[in-house]
């Protein structure tokens, strides 16, 4: 089991969904020992976004580390920047859009998705 991982060892990939614009740099992964969570890093160019879907099994934990964008969660609205952190319980729609600056995210999904 690998106990420690630095984010530059991991590379950016596209999102496995084929988001336009929208890279992963996966931390944890079921690849990566028997953790219980998916931990990654998601970028989202200016212009970009990430279209309305739900994760029936997963609650989705997000941390903004920089940029900036808007998101949907159910029928609450919010504007994104670094700093803040979202819970998007499993089986809730969400989104993300109007991304002005380059947004990465701190993402850990619970249990694990990839």
């Amino acid at each position: 089991m690998k106990y420690l991982m630095y984010a530059e060892d991991a590379a950016w990939q596209p999102h496995p969904a084929g988001f336009p614009g929208v890279e992963m740099k996966i931390l944890r992964s079921k690849k990566s020992g028997e953790y219980k969570e998916s931990i990654a890093f998601v970028r989202i160019a200016a212009g970009a976004g990430v279209p309305p879907h739900v994760h029936e099994g997963e609650d989705d934990s997000l941390y903004i580390t920089s940029g900036r964008a808007s998101m949907r969660v159910a029928d609450e609205r919010f504007p994104l920047a670094p700093g803040a952190q979202v819970t998007v319980p499993a089986g809730v729609e969400h989104e993300i859009y109007e991304v002005s600056e380059e947004l990465i995210i701190y993402d850990v999904f619970a249990p694990r998705i990839f």
